[in-house]
């Protein structure tokens, strides 16, 4: 989300020349000068209003909030309103914020510089910027669409609108908001971005590279451009160029991934050490990316894996090779003493480019002779799978064995942006109505209310299990089922990592099937394509092939 400058052209005061000639440079780009100006009358104790606004204005145009935020906190605190106004106090403060990505607390902020100048479009187009990233994306709509009432020609207004329409999946019109930014500013970077990104959304492919590519030379080192075309890359089978770009993901977004130990990065090369592989994702990119760590280890000779906490014992087993340790979210994981210090470092992101240069290289675990078939690199523990499988028999009625199908039909992470993209349980009638399947539920959030709904036609419920949390036990039920029908989530890479045959819902375009009509990651996974179809027949089209497998095992 693009954050407007506030009051470039802060009033220069008449009876001070050098607070008048610091607002000059500034005006005319030169923030340094500016500040120079600036540092010697705040060090001498002149810290009025304007003074410090001028200092916050000048550090936010040198990327420096860290030293701008508390100014004009202090200058927000001290204006009356007139002047809180007039300097745009709690607009500067609020993008200072944003910036520091404390984003909850600039909201308030931001509320009150469109108190203080309602008509203006600068403060509501911040604002819609600050409610996008906390994905209240109606609000931000509302807001957005004000300041461009009161500003037509207000490039960031268009691009915030852009970004906005892109979360709630209104790829039309974020498409055309781009396109109104980028007629108006025409090499605007996160306009560039966000049309690229409309266009790849939409399925046209070949627009879309045009757009990256364009975008790229226009700013051939801003991050965001260069992972987005990486991602367009990856998804059309383009490995080699893809998984370069990729490793621009931590400067484009940092906030989601996680930097780097203080390691030397692993180039591919047998070490005299330990390799560090570490976790910088969440657990569904954990476990994709963890298919390739058995290469890895092989290729350096030994490791010590950080994994999510749920999953030391499936990583144990999994890589015995590997001294196996936890690693909290956002903390560097204890060593044990046993272990000797690691050598260099790799995040778990990057060893697809090391291990999976070329779509060949994911053939060692081969697909199975039936499509949606093929082995895991995980294995549940036996006696945990015996368990569930005894509790799956019990479900059958009349000593007829049915064919147990897990569903997982909605993405456990409730936010605005995913309303509407998933299918209710509801939709999956055609499924739960079949003769001869015993559908259960793969989820970990609480679904007590959708069950109800349906009554004897809802899937069944254990209770007793913690989805999110016990993946061990997870993974056995997983392992105890004939077959698992998910949209993306975690527990259906879970489900593929351990072999089990998993039917997926994707998008027509989707990056981690790399160009091809499959997951090379995981041969045990099908997919079920969207495309121009609405998940009620994609749904149907699961139902009834599910029939035709219930009818082959009879």
């Amino acid at each position: 989300m693009n954050l407007t400058r506030a009051h470039d052209q802060t009033p220069e005061p008449a009876d001070d020349p050098s607070q008048a000639a610091a607002a000059s440079l500034l005006a005319a780009g030169r923030a340094d000068a500016a500040w120079t100006l600036c540092r010697p009358v705040l060090a001498a104790g002149l810290r009025t209003p304007s003074w410090l606004a001028l200092a916050g204005r000048a550090l936010l145009a040198l990327d420096r909030p860290v030293e701008a935020e508390p100014m004009l906190a202090l200058a927000a605190g001290t204006a009356g309103v007139a002047e809180a106004a007039t300097l745009g106090l709690f607009t500067l403060w609020g993008v200072a914020l944003r910036r520091l990505g404390r984003v909850p607390q600039a909201e308030p902020v931001l509320r009150m510089a469109v108190r203080l100048s309602p008509t203006d479009a600068v403060c509501r187009s911040n604002l819609a910027a600050v409610l996008r990233v906390l994905d209240r994306l109606g609000e931000a709509e509302e807001e957005v669409r004000v300041a461009l009432d009161l500003d037509p020609d207000l490039v960031n207004a268009h691009v915030n609108l852009a970004s906005i329409l892109m979360a709630r999946g209104d790829f039309h019109g974020a498409l055309s908001a781009s396109r109104q930014a980028l007629a108006r500013e025409g090499a605007q970077a996160e306009a560039l971005y966000t049309q690229a990104a409309a266009l790849q959304a939409l399925g046209d492919v070949a627009a879309a590279a045009d757009a990256w590519a364009a975008g790229v030379a226009a700013h051939p080192q801003d991050a965001r451009l260069v992972f987005g075309r990486a991602n367009l890359d990856l998804a059309r089978g383009a490995l080699a160029a893809g998984w370069i770009g990729y490793e621009a993901r931590r400067t484009a977004d940092p906030q989601r991934f996680r930097p780097p130990p203080a390691l030397p990065a692993w180039q591919g090369q047998r070490l005299d050490g330990p390799l560090l592989i570490w976790r910088e994702q969440g657990l569904g990119d954990e476990l994709m990316f963890a298919s390739c760590y058995g290469a890895a280890i092989a290729a350096a000779g030994s490791a010590v894996v950080r994994c999510d906490p749920r999953l030391t014992g499936l990583f144990s087993r999994a890589f015995p090779h590997a001294c196996v340790v936890a690693q909290m979210p956002g903390t560097e994981a204890p060593v044990p003493a046993v272990a000797p210090p690691a050598v260099a470092q790799v995040a778990a992101g990057s060893l697809p480019g090391l291990v999976r240069g070329r779509l060949t290289d994911f053939a060692s675990r081969s697909p199975g002779p039936v499509p949606g078939t093929g082995e895991g690199y995980l294995r549940a523990l036996p006696d945990l799978v015996a368990g569930w499988r005894r509790r799956l028999a019990a479900l059958d009625e009349g000593g007829f064995s049915t064919l147990k199908v897990g569903l997982c039909w909605r993405s456990g992470l409730d936010v605005e942006s995913r309303a509407g993209r998933q299918p209710d349980l509801a939709d999956w009638a055609p499924l739960l109505a079949l003769p001869g399947v015993t559908v259960v539920t793969l989820m970990y959030v609480d679904t007590g209310e959708e069950r109800a709904a349906l009554g004897a036609r809802a899937p069944h419920h254990f209770p007793d299990l913690d989805q999110r949390d016990d993946l061990e036990g997870l993974a056995a039920l997983l392992s105890a089922l004939d077959l698992v029908v998910t949209v993306p989530t975690a527990t259906g890479e879970l489900a593929g990592a351990l072999g089990v045959p998993v039917w997926r819902l994707a998008g027509e375009l989707d990056v981690t099937c790399l160009g091809t009509g499959c997951r090379p990651w995981f041969p045990s996974m099908r997919i079920f394509r969207a495309g121009a179809r609405g998940h009620q027949d994609i749904i149907a089209d699961i139902a009834r092939q599910v029939a035709a497998l219930t009818a082959s095992r009879l």
